[in-house]
């Protein structure tokens, strides 16, 4: 007995003791919350603001007793933190991070790991002088980090007020944030309410604060704006790009499917500092080999900034028919000539820009999505850097042109042999020699340039000059006038979209000013739902037909000629056929490759002129309301 209470007293008295055979009774763990002063700050944070990233910006002392500093970047603001070990380090960042925004009991400390093997002999010298030179040195940093342009702003007007609207079917600009300072407004959109109202944050106070080229402030991991632009420039790019991109927003308001896409791109008229988009359009996909028309039917290149092109083709052939009307010849951008070559011209002060809201594939992408956009280029001379590229059919990328051949041919692309087409990259740059308006309106006009690129993403400035037009710019000779190198200004929106990974949509979308609703195009077939696009190379040949018949007086003399195929009509533009040799040849001797030619089958078919039907000005397209820009 007496042993059996010694053994009693020795039991754990948690619990109740029944008797030798008698089952141990477990009380139930009651779950209890956890103060957040007992838990990981690296933890805590990682609660309270997800997707955190700690960068190691420093690593001091010796190898044998190193000491580092990590920075986290919560809030817009940048906190520090040094350690023995990088552990430590991102739990001390984290530690002034929560501090910033969590008042702790004073008689609470946060836990911070300790790795067990370590052996630091914290009460040495060499360990509290080291310790400090990194605290000194974290407070130093802590006071030269840049503010963000929220923080910033709100700092310099305490009574800012932001405006938010909401769009839900726009997936890269479903948040719109409106600020109104000094008589101004600011707008910025984006796909989070914290991205559009650090977008318009910093476009006020790049308007604000920056006053001359070349003036931008720091703010921190929020500056988006080139360097080389004035404030000027950086309002004008960020209309461009809100105009477009509103305008395809409202155009496909009642059309939730076919408002999916992955590159919009349009072009805008400038006019007495007034903006009118002039087309839009969708798409990222080439037509099969298998679907090439002979008839100029179908569309074989259908990425966004092509389909937006051959949109405003389209708006300048009609342009120019309006000259054959007395009535309202002074509503059309151009005018006669005053030279002795004949022909018309743009009015003074018509300007086009071009906004895509990512990097054209090809040379100006492929480089660019993981560098700084403002950062040199360190490898310039890299033979990668430059080339020609040619389009994946009926998918997405691009992969270099081979040397051997620059002629596809027809039978061959029948069999089954893929069919190229040249990156939006390089026909770009070829837009920037020979113009947009393509051979057969370089019978009647000078080449038009265009005078600023805008874009919406990936923008790396080094990357986007060479490709656009610094790789030809030593080997380009012998250009016939008026044709020139043209080097537009080229900016990126404060407002830029996040890249979002879907699958492109099979179909491609465009609209030019004056029509009423989207057409809406098959990337497989090239073709509408019901027949041909109304931007395909057999409204061009229409379209030019009507020119040579208006009366209107040509460069070339074409409006005396009669051509029985479309190539006749291309080709018989002397000039701008001799500036495109040229062009080719400028990428030869840069060693960038050989330009891959269409099967010149598709442009033989014929052009058809029918002198029993009266002519008459042909402005379908357009509205009259719209003509007047």
């Amino acid at each position: 007995m007496a042993n059996d209470l010694e053994s009693l007293s020795h039991r754990n008295d948690k619990r109740p003791y029944e008797g030798d055979n008698a089952k141990q009774v477990k009380k139930k763990k009651l779950k209890t919350s956890v103060a957040i002063t007992d838990k990981n700050p690296v933890a805590t944070l990682n609660e309270l603001r997800m997707g955190l990233k700690y960068e190691v910006l420093e690593q001091s002392g010796p190898p044998h007793a190193p000491l580092f500093t990590v920075s986290v970047v919560v809030d817009g603001q940048q906190y520090l933190g040094t350690g023995r070990s990088k552990r430590v380090a991102r739990c001390k960042a984290a530690e002034e991070a929560l501090k910033s925004f969590i008042q702790f009991p004073n008689s609470c400390k946060i836990v911070a790991p300790v790795s067990a093997n370590a052996k630091v002999d914290f009460t040495s010298d060499a360990f509290e002088n080291n310790h400090q030179q990194a605290v000194n040195k974290t407070e130093t940093m802590k006071q030269s980090v840049p503010k963000g342009a929220v923080m910033l702003i709100n700092e310099l007007y305490p009574n800012i007020k932001y405006e938010c609207t909401e769009n839900n079917s726009d997936l890269f600009a479903r948040f719109k944030i409106i600020i109104n300072l000094e008589g101004e407004t600011f707008v910025g959109t984006g796909s989070s309410k914290k991205m559009a109202k650090s977008a318009a944050a910093t476009a006020a106070l790049t308007k604000l604060l920056c006053t001359k080229e070349g003036d931008v402030p720091i703010f921190g991991n929020t500056q988006f704006r080139p360097s080389k632009i004035s404030s000027e420039q950086q309002e004008w790019a960020d209309r461009i790009g809100r105009l477009v991109t509103e305008k395809f927003t409202s155009l496909m308001v009642s059309d939730p499917i076919h408002i999916k896409r992955k590159v919009l791109a349009g072009i805008v008229l400038s006019r007495d500092k007034e903006l009118t988009v002039i087309s839009v359009a969708t798409g990222t996909k080439c037509i099969s080999g298998a679907r090439m028309s002979l008839s100029g039917a179908a569309l074989n290149d259908m990425h966004a900034e092509i389909i937006s092109r051959r949109c405003f083709k389209v708006y300048l052939f009609n342009q120019l028919l309006l000259l054959g009307d007395e009535k309202r010849r002074d509503e059309s951008i151009f005018e006669p000539n005053p030279g002795e070559g004949g022909g018309y011209r743009l009015k003074d002060g018509v300007d086009f820009h071009l906004y895509i809201n990512t990097a054209p594939c090809g040379d100006a992408r492929i480089f660019s999505p993981h560098e700084d956009a403002n950062a040199v280029d360190r490898h310039p001379n890299r033979n990668s850097r430059g080339q020609l590229r040619t389009k994946i059919e009926s998918g997405e990328g691009t992969i270099p042109v081979k040397s051997h051949t620059s002629y596809q041919a027809w039978d061959a692309i029948i069999q089954g042999e893929r069919l190229l087409t040249m990156s939006c990259s390089d026909k770009i740059a070829r837009w920037n020699i020979l113009g947009v308006q393509g051979a057969l309106l370089s019978h009647f006009i000078e080449p038009i340039y265009i005078k600023t690129v805008v874009l919406g993403s990936l923008f790396h400035e080094s990357h986007l000059y060479r490709a656009l037009c610094g790789r030809v710019a030593n080997t380009l000779q012998g250009l016939p006038p008026p044709f020139r190198l043209n080097r537009p200004t080229m900016c990126l929106v404060t407002s830029f979209e996040t890249r979002h990974p879907t699958k492109a949509p099979s179909f491609s979308t465009n609209w030019t000013i004056g029509q009423d609703a989207v057409e809406v195009v098959n990337t497989t077939s090239g073709r509408t739902d019901h027949g041909t696009s109304r931007v395909c190379k057999q409204i061009f040949a229409q379209k030019f037909v009507e020119l040579c018949r208006s009366g209107l007086t040509s460069i070339t003399g074409v409006h005396n000629q009669r051509f029985n195929c479309y190539c006749d009509a291309k080709d018989s533009s002397a000039t701008y056929v001799s500036a495109k040799e040229r062009l080719l040849e400028g990428f030869l001797k840069a060693g960038l490759g050989k330009w891959i030619q269409k099967p010149m089958e598709q442009d033989q078919f014929e052009l058809h002129y029918d002198d029993d039907e009266p002519f008459s000005v042909n402005v379908d397209f357009m509205d009259q309301t719209l003509l007047s820009t």
